[in-house]
């Protein structure tokens, strides 16, 4: 059950993310929305009216067999690809051309101005656009315009049925176009028909006339050797053969009476010496055959192959004689495979424009189109949004999240400092206390005083403000806290607290006034110090990368348990390399939709460099109805304790 719960929590998340992406998008996803709609709306209202008449044709794969015999060619019903073939004869351009001219189409200014087409004809003049659309911008024919936009063949399904739609402004005029399509095409089907027969007619009379000399030429033959060889009949070998097979049986059986009668009687009786006359006239007869056979085989084996090529030749004239009276009474008894089942008739309303489904298809693509531009933006924005863009797509901690309450988060220096967070509840001072509870959970294995660095990538970033608070937050909590204006080039904190920013930091370290003098004490009535920029400097980054701010720094921590530093943006100047040498923890400010996380990739290579080892990220201005916000406030703000380390 546990297992099958984290499950479902996980999807439920999951789910979760891509409704905030739309929440947070929505106005790309309406933008899109009523783009879509009102692009619907315009072409619907501005799109020509058509109407479209159906008239539907039978198409039977079987020819109808009006004669008793088969035709001389028939159609291969059997193929898959017969209809297909169909299909494209209806479109054909012979066929397109005949019905132009038929119903007077070639003038019809609903045609022309489908195959003038202006954009087209634009696009079609430009050589480097012809290259890329190739085919599509050839120019048309009326034939190829009416069929692809005004012609629609549609077979109904697990039939021989197919219906033949035409569009037109006119519904009579479309009515009559289809009715007339449907009797051109099977007047051409009846034509190609007769046309098959006539060409098969013409074939069989030129082989007639060829196989009538081939006829003649083998009776011809046949006559002569007949009488070169003075032949009236000539028996076949195989009735010789016959012949004699017949009379050997017959001899043999004699001679078996013979050899029974000489047991019974004498040689000279009667009936043996008639027997014996019998079996030797036989014997005589056999041998005058064979002879004969011998003498006339050679004739009649050359007389029976002519006879039987002139036999052969006569067959097959025959054949095509009785063909040839089939093909003519085809001609003329035709009849066609396709009849018309349903007539077009004029329809009352029209096809196009459909205003519910064009306003439908609107909706759906305006919210398709809006959906995943709002997914796209969100995939491209390479912005700080959820903490996993920190804590797993970067690999850095997050510290805490700040919301977009109040002037805490302005962006500029002069955000207001909350000091009464316990009497009135206020989202960004508690995200500034739980941030103050999270620093002080890093800081808790370190003895002494302790120093912050709060920087961001960029200026406008929020960092000056939330070191000020962080300042005040600390104080509060009973922690010495001196809060640093380490931005020497464009400072800005004292303007924050009313103070100004002569005598401070670049003073003290220039020699030009103590540090007693340099730092305000319970400014602003808030209870910690302040110590401001001072005076501007060409060149702050190497004095504050000498001996004295080091001894400075240090013996500033002999008398404070935390300092802040504000410092300048880390990938405007080097400043900030220089400060985290006495720095124990870095605050990176980074701002929720605006810092780009490919800025937070040189943390580790500017902060690796010297001693600060440990940093982390505080999201800024962060919007406080999402979802992360919540999570990451309910996580944080409900444990721990924040009191100073001892």
């Amino acid at each position: 059950m546990a297992a099958a719960g984290s499950v479902f929590g996980e999807e439920e998340i999951h789910l979760r993310d891509y409704y905030y992406v739309l929440m947070k998008r929505r106005r790309l996803i309406l933008t899109f929305l009523l783009a879509a709609l009102s692009l619907g709306i315009f072409f619907t209202f501005t799109e020509r009216v058509i109407y479209q008449a159906s008239a539907t044709l039978l198409i039977e794969k079987d020819n109808p067999n009006v004669l008793d015999f088969k035709e001389v060619l028939t159609f291969d019903a059997s193929s898959t690809d017969y209809y297909q073939t169909q299909y494209q004869m209806l479109k054909g351009a012979g066929l397109i051309r005949e019905l132009l001219h038929e119903e007077r189409l070639e003038n019809d200014p609903y045609l022309e101005g489908l195959v003038r087409g202006r954009m087209r004809n634009f696009l079609r003049k430009q050589p480097w656009v012809a290259g890329i659309l190739g085919k599509f911008l050839v120019p048309q024919s009326p034939e190829d315009v009416f069929a692809a936009h005004m012609l629609q063949i549609k077979p109904v399904r697990n039939s021989q049925l197919v219906s033949v739609i035409v569009l037109h402004p006119d519904n009579r005029r479309a009515a009559s176009i289809a009715n007339t399509l449907a009797r051109l095409y099977i007047e051409q089907n009846l034509r190609n028909r007769y046309e098959v027969s006539t060409q098969a007619t013409e074939l069989i009379s030129g082989q007639i006339g060829i196989l009538k000399d081939k006829v003649a030429e083998a009776d011809l033959k046949l006559q002569k050797y007949k009488e070169e060889h003075s032949l009236v009949s000539i028996p076949s070998l195989h009735e010789k053969d016959q012949f004699l097979q017949d009379a050997k049986l017959q001899l043999m059986k004699l001679q078996a009476r013979e050899a029974r009668m000489a047991k019974r009687y004498l040689p000279a009786h009667p009936k043996r010496i008639h027997l014996r006359s019998e079996i030797e006239g036989l014997d005589e007869k056999i041998k005058t055959e064979e002879t004969r056979k011998i003498d006339i085989g050679g004739v009649a084996i050359q007389y029976d192959e002519l006879e039987r090529e002139a036999e052969s030749a006569r067959k097959v004239y025959r054949a095509l004689l009785e063909r040839l009276e089939q093909t003519h009474s085809e001609a003329k008894a035709q009849a066609s495979n396709i009849t018309v089942v349903d007539k077009a008739v004029p329809e009352p309303r029209p096809a196009r424009p459909r205003p519910f489904l064009n306003l439908l298809m609107a909706l759906v693509l305006g919210l398709m189109g809006g959906v995943f531009s709002a997914f796209l933006a969100e995939y491209l924005d390479p912005t700080i949004k959820i903490p996993d863009d920190v804590e797993k797509g970067l690999g850095l901690d997050l510290y805490g999240m700040i919301p977009k309450a109040g002037r805490i988060n302005a962006s500029s220096a002069q955000g207001e400092i909350f000091s009464k967070w316990e009497i009135v509840p206020n989202p960004a001072a508690e995200a500034i206390r739980a941030l103050r509870t999270a620093l002080v959970f890093k800081l808790r294995h370190m003895k002494g005083c302790h120093a912050l660095l709060v920087t961001s990538p960029n200026p406008e970033e929020g960092k000056s403000t939330v070191a000020l608070n962080l300042a005040s937050a600390f104080q509060q909590n009973h922690f010495r806290a001196l809060l640093i204006d380490a931005d020497l080039r464009r400072p800005r904190l004292h303007k924050a607290l009313g103070e100004g920013c002569e005598r401070g930091l670049s003073d003290v370290l220039e020699g030009q006034c103590d540090i007693v003098s340099a730092v305000r004490r319970n400014v602003a009535g808030f209870g910690f110090d302040f110590l401001p920029a001072g005076s501007r400097l060409d060149h702050p980054t190497e004095l504050l990368g000498t001996e004295t701010a080091a001894k400075l720094f240090t013996a500033l921590r002999q008398e404070y348990d935390m300092i802040i530093f504000d410092t300048s943006p880390y990938l405007a100047v080097a400043d900030v390399a220089v400060l985290s040498e006495h720095a124990d923890v870095g605050v990176i400010v980074a701002r929720y939709h605006k810092t780009d996380k490919r800025h937070l990739k040189d943390v580790r290579r500017i902060f690796g460099e010297g001693n600060l080892k440990t940093f982390g990220i505080v999201m800024n201005l962060v919007e406080p109805r999402e979802r992360h916000y919540y999570y990451h406030r309910y996580y944080y703000y409900g444990y721990g304790g924040d009191t100073p380390p001892k």
